[in-house]
């Protein structure tokens, strides 16, 4: 009886002393980026780069001067953004989140709303209005 209950202290005295070593590491906080293409070649050759990545998307913009943009999950911290890119991310936890924004949102900024893969939605947009090249659409 004694040995069994000494090996039972030491046994719970070895776990607690291991847990108190073993470090906290913080969990990996996701975040998406836009990066804006002037051609087609550039969208494609960021979706060959991606390997089928499902956290990688290339979506049109409608735009003349950078007709498309590339959309990608990274970690946050990760990267840093130019300040030449005319393109930024909001994430919202849900569409309905992300929705509000975009109802609020002046059209010169050219808003995209989508639900993305890992279940939170992104409004891809311009940062700044420059009323430019965007194509007009008719309307009947």
């Amino acid at each position: 009886m004694k040995r069994t209950l000494a090996v039972l202290i030491l046994t719970l005295a070895a776990v607690a002393a291991f847990a108190d070593d073993t470090p906290i590491e913080k969990p990996i906080r996701w975040t998406w980026i836009a990066t804006s293409c002037e051609t087609w070649n550039c969208a494609a050759a960021a979706l060959v780069m991606a390997d089928g990545n499902k956290y990688v998307m290339v979506l049109p913009t409608g735009r003349e001067d950078k007709p498309w943009i590339v959309l990608r999950r990274i970690e946050e911290g990760a990267i840093e953004i130019p300040d030449d890119e005319p393109y930024s991310c909001s994430v919202y936890k849900t569409v309905g989140d992300a929705a509000i924004d975009y109802g609020v949102m002046d059209t010169c900024h050219a808003p995209l709303i989508l639900n993305v893969p890992d279940g939170r939605a992104v409004i891809a947009s311009l940062k700044e209005c420059d009323g430019g090249s965007s194509k007009k659409r008719a309307v009947r």
